[in-house]
């Protein structure tokens, strides 16, 4: 494959990506595992519908099924449990998981001790799935018309706005507001990530590669996010899978 797959958008099953199928619920129940071990969100699509998803997390793996957390809305719920599947898609570390779940059901949860969660959605561990190795993490570059920006605060100095060149879910980059840019490793505590179109995403960034292009004094700055809590982290997720959406949808119109 030439290109890096969507960042969360279900992956076409076809041809493309038949040698990365993976057989058996034993195997499957490995991807749940490395998606559980790292703590990692997925997003869950009714069937393969890119407009209907809810994003998430997985709560146990037992030894034939596995529950996710499905605190949605009523409508989203009632859309996803439609589906003729769901479609659960997740990203830990440099890789794509995905498989699909039948027969579904959602758990009222509230009545079980240590369990925060109103409702939980069971299903049985399918017996196939795919792991694709990922190859830049999914970056995505938001549109100019986003007008995407970082503001930096640091001690003792307004808080400049850097360009968000692009992002993922592990991280991003900038273009640094000034001639003076950081060193590696410099901690960017209390920052947060605008643009039109959605709420303030606050931040903590380490500073991880720092590029100057031939000719220019601002150099891109790339950063990793760091202590980014699971509710932070699902507005980033869905940022990212927003300017994916708007990227495919331009690219079939062209």
């Amino acid at each position: 494959m030439n290109q890096p797959h969507s960042s969360f958008l279900p992956l076409p099953t076809d041809e493309a990506i038949e040698p990365f199928r993976v057989e058996g619920t034993m195997a499957v129940r490995s991807l749940v595992r490395e998606l559980l071990a790292s703590r990692s969100l997925v997003a869950v699509f009714a069937a393969d519908d890119p407009d209907v998803f809810i994003v998430t997390r997985l709560v146990s793996l037992e030894a034939d099924s596995l529950e996710l957390d499905f605190d949605a809305d009523a409508d989203r719920r009632h859309a996803l449990l439609d589906a003729p599947y769901l479609t659960v898609v997740g990203t830990p570390g440099s890789v794509k998981i995905q498989f699909r779940l039948q027969n579904v059901e959602t758990v009222e949860a509230s009545a079980k001790p240590g369990r925060a969660i109103a409702y939980m959605l069971s299903a049985t561990v399918p017996a196939e799935g795919w792991r694709v190795q990922r190859r830049n993490a999914f970056r995505v570059h938001p549109p100019v018309e986003d007008q995407a920006v970082v503001v930096l605060r640091q001690p003792g100095k307004t808080e400049p706005a850097g360009v968000l060149t692009d992002i993922s879910v592990g991280g991003l980059a900038l273009t640094w507001p000034a001639d003076d840019a950081p060193a590696l490793g410099t901690r960017l505590r209390h920052c947060r990530i605008e643009a039109e179109g959605i709420a303030p995403i606050p931040c903590d960034l380490r500073v991880v590669r720092i590029e100057t292009a031939p000719g220019s004094s601002r150099p891109t700055v790339s950063c990793e996010f760091e202590g980014m809590p699971h509710t932070v982290s699902r507005f980033v997720q869905l940022y990212v899978m927003d300017i994916e959406k708007r990227a495919r949808k331009a690219t079939q119109r062209a």
